[in-house]
């Protein structure tokens, strides 16, 4: 290591001891070498992150599905419960009757229907 002695040192500022010119371009090469990473790392992050199919859009993407679920469930009750009475209607003929009734206002063959007069 002849050839480092026969260099004139420098004073590194931070440290306060006496570094060789060599040495110090090697610290400064490794320090810019781990901001590049740094960088890089960074990057990464925000491409993960904010991108088309990054994080953000895979939260979202979660809320829209489980609102979804949501209103499948809803839906799928209002289903069964247009069956249920479907089958009724189908199957149930006092059923059946009292929604002609209710609903069309019909009335049975012997039946007298009496209407009262608006004053």
């Amino acid at each position: 290591m002849d050839f480092l002695r026969s260099r004139p040192f420098s004073q590194d500022p931070r440290i306060g001891e006496r570094v060789h010119p060599v040495e110090h371009s090697m610290r400064t090469r490794g320090r810019v070498i781990i901001a590049g990473g740094i960088l890089v790392f960074l990057g990464f992050l925000f491409v993960i992150g904010w991108s088309e199919r990054g994080a953000v859009d895979l939260y979202q993407l979660r809320i829209e599905r489980d609102r979804l679920h949501e209103t499948n469930l809803e839906l799928k009750k209002k289903n069964d419960a247009l069956y249920r009475a479907i089958q009724r209607l189908k199957h149930d003929h006092d059923f059946a009757e009292s929604i002609a009734r209710r609903e069309l206002g019909m009335v049975g063959k012997d039946e007298v229907v009496v209407l009262k007069a608006k004053r």
